[in-house]
């Protein structure tokens, strides 16, 4: 599985367009040096300390990516995790003295890039990071926080914390924190508190945040990689749900649209080439858990504004031909349109039927009946890069020395990389059926007069009410993080993650691949429900994860072994051991809700990401003698299809010879046929005797050998010696 950004390159246009974006990223990026990474669930993110933008290394981040969720690449100020927020107010002082009557500055204070740091970011982890093993290996990564489980907030197993402060004189302390438990893994939460220091009251003051699907990095979608005339463009529609009276959440999401330009129907972005596989039915959104009504000093005092954010919009400047506000600069143009904007002035025409009175929503481009995801016009590029969904909180009096509170979600949601191969695959075949309890036969969770592409078939349409299902999936997920909100943040946390070795072969070679592990910490837990094991055979889109063993609550000892029997030989596995303890059946904390059901005697397991990992394991063959030794395959045929879709560890390249029934501990040489050494390979008992070697085919200095007779010696450390021949054809 290779980690891919849904990126295209837009040549001269998004070069130019990104100019001035790209100066304030550069300049943003100087103002601190710190960046942490959350990832203790489904949404890996970045946490840079100026509030700004960042790049973040997700490599040790992305597996097993069930969700096709990596995180944010926080680009252009995306506010995932408590960023790039712009704050506007109509009586700002520039630093020469300037009145700006509609004042326009980003979260990084340009004037002084030293002082917008004002606390650096903490980053602690509930857990210490549990012994991983694969292979004889320590593939543990390194962490990524300080183990300090007092430092937590509620349940949550990861904060971090910072401060910063703005030319405005805004301080911003954000708290951004994430669970691992499974019903609350695919969100992150981002606590806010904004603090006037500027020693002035700003009028008609707004903060406004923005996320696009745009900035989201995907773990699936490369493996095998999506032919280039199949690739997927990130065209999305935009929905706000909590514009009208009886709206119960405040959730702003986007999902696949239909490319207008080409034939046919491609939401969803199924694979036509590859049974069909869906590589986008994910939905990313964000959601609004909690919103000062006023401004305060004491805290008791904050009361959430159910209308707030009063704006939303979907806006991209650049398709408008109007260039983002000089933040700063010798000229203020532009300033005055990004405040209207803001403050909802701009879309005052498109506004949402029955909306609250006194907001401004701009109209849902999905409700508008029709197929053309731009359909509202203004403020859509066609490109879809600079579309964010921008959402405004204010206007506020917001006095000196007092403070308003925003508390979201961002999160991520999906049909799962599983379900997207089955309803890909029945979609091309032409067996797709519709998905059980729609509210709507026609649109499933669409809105009821969304509008399908002109040219879609009845089987895209079931294909498309699958996808709408995701929406209901938020729903949910906003739904169980509200609960968490209500509850301070004491959702039934999830146990501590286990130790685990992984190998290759066991006491008895050649019978299987041995798991050991160990969790003495979650089996003194009154609830503990024992253990279970999940594998995965090689790293395509089109593998996943699944339970092969489950243990009872009785399954405590000091080590636990099993031995994974239905292996093929040469092909590629992976594994993770997670732990369980059962939710009380009368734990308040646990979410309840009348249309979701409950998480009261589930089982919770251990989090995912502390040990598992993206090192295979390769199962072994019996010890043999020199005697018993067999090359495969001989000859070497590079087309042959028997070597094609074996699980190898590179599927892409099928080069491999294999070494079966060798001696626990011998030395493998092999010769060209004029008796030139080409490799030398030193089979070993290490970590545990094993009859089996392979050979990638190439020689010791990495190139690949020709077509050919080959000499391969065998040789024990007593002595012994036997050789074979090896006909190799490319």
């Amino acid at each position: 599985m290779k980690i891919i950004h849904n990126i295209k390159q837009k040549c001269f246009f998004y070069c130019m367009s990104s100019l001035l974006a790209f100066i304030m990223i550069v300049f943003a990026n100087q103002a601190g040096s710190q960046t942490v990474i959350i990832k203790v669930n489904k949404m890996t993110a970045g946490v840079k300390d100026n509030g700004w933008t960042g790049s973040f290394n997700y490599s040790a981040g992305w597996w097993p990516a069930d969700y096709n969720c990596i995180g944010p690449t926080l680009q252009n100020g995306q506010s995932h995790t408590g960023s790039g927020f712009i704050f506007a107010t109509t009586n700002w002082t520039d630093p020469k003295g300037q009145l700006i009557p509609k004042a326009v500055l980003q979260n990084v204070d340009v004037y002084d890039m030293e002082s917008v740091v004002k606390a650096r970011l903490t980053n602690y982890l509930r857990w210490d990071l549990p012994m991983n093993y694969a292979g004889g290996t320590d593939v543990q990564v390194q962490h990524w926080g300080d183990p300090a489980p007092t430092k937590m907030i509620g349940t949550c197993d990861q904060v971090v914390e910072g401060t910063t402060l703005n030319a405005l004189g805004i301080q911003v302390h954000r708290k951004v924190f994430a669970w691992s438990q499974h019903y609350h893994d695919n969100y992150i939460v981002c606590d806010v508190t904004l603090t006037n220091k500027s020693g002035k009251t700003l009028t008609d003051f707004y903060m406004r945040m923005h996320e696009a699907i745009f900035y989201m990095s995907r773990a699936a979608g490369g493996d095998p990689d999506i032919p280039s005339d199949q690739e997927p463009e990130p065209y999305g529609w935009h929905h706000y749900y909590g514009a009208r009276p009886g709206d119960s959440l405040r959730i702003f999401y986007e999902y696949s649209a239909d490319d207008r330009v080409l034939d046919g129907d491609q939401m969803g972005h199924p694979v036509h080439t590859q049974d069909g596989r869906l590589t986008q039915s994910d939905i990313h959104f964000y959601a609004i858990l909690h919103a000062s009504k006023e401004p305060y000093t004491d805290p008791a005092n904050d009361i959430d504004d159910p209308l707030q954010p009063k704006v939303t919009n979907v806006f991209a400047p650049f398709a408008m031909g109007m260039n983002s506000p000089d933040f700063g600069g010798e000229d203020a143009t532009g300033r005055g349109f990004i405040y209207d904007v803001i403050s909802g002035e701009t879309f005052s025409d498109q506004e949402i039927d029955g909306q609250h009175p006194g907001t401004h929503h701009r109209a849902n481009s999905d409700e508008q009946g029709s197929a053309d995801w731009t359909c509202l016009g203004r403020g859509f590029d066609e490109n879809s890069i600079w579309n964010h969904r921008c959402a405004s909180f204010g206007p506020y009096t917001f006095n000196n020395d007092e403070s308003i509170h925003i508390v979201y979600v961002s999160g991520f949601a999906a049909l799962g990389l599983q379900k997207d191969k089955e309803i890909g695959e029945k979609w091309l075949a032409g067996t797709l059926e519709d998905p059980p309890g729609i509210p709507d036969t026609r649109t499933g969770f669409f809105p009821t007069n969304f509008a399908y592409p002109p040219d879609a078939t009845e089987m895209d349409k079931r294909k498309d009410r699958w996808i709408s299902t995701v929406i209901d999936s938020v729903h949910k997920t906003v739904s169980r993080a509200k609960w968490n909100y209500e509850h301070d943040w004491n959702v039934p946390m999830a146990p501590p993650p286990t130790s685990k070795w992984v190998l290759g072969t066991g006491k008895e070679p050649g019978k299987g691949t041995e798991i050991t592990w160990s969790n003495p910490e979650a089996e003194a837990l009154p609830n503990f429900d024992g253990y279970r094991i999940m594998r995965r055979v090689g790293t395509q889109d089109t593998t996943f994860f699944e339970q092969i063993h489950r243990t009872s609550a009785d399954d405590k000892a000091n080590e636990h072994v099993f031995v994974d029997k239905d292996v093929i030989w040469g092909a590629s596995y992976y594994y993770y051991v997670q732990a369980g303890i059962k939710v009380d059946d009368n734990d308040p904390n646990a979410y309840t809700n009348s249309k979701y059901g409950t998480t009261r005697g589930k089982t919770l397991w251990s989090g995912r990401m502390w040990s598992v990992s993206n090192y295979p394991v390769e199962p072994e063959r019996p010890v043999g003698s020199l005697d018993s030794i067999r090359i495969v395959p001989n000859p070497y045929n590079l087309k042959d299809p028997l070597l094609q879709n074996y699980g190898l560890l590179d599927p892409d390249d099928p080069r491999r010879i294999m070494f079966f029934k060798l001696p626990s501990v011998c030395t493998i040489k092999i010769f060209t046929e004029n008796g030139d050494l080409v490799k030398t390979i030193e089979h070993t008992d290490f970590p545990a005797p094993s009859g089996h070697e392979q050979w990638d085919m190439l020689t010791e200095s990495q190139q690949a050998i020709a077509s050919g007779v080959y000499v391969v010696v065998f040789q024990t450390p007593e002595g012994g010696v036997t050789y074979q021949k090896l006909f190799v054809v490319r």
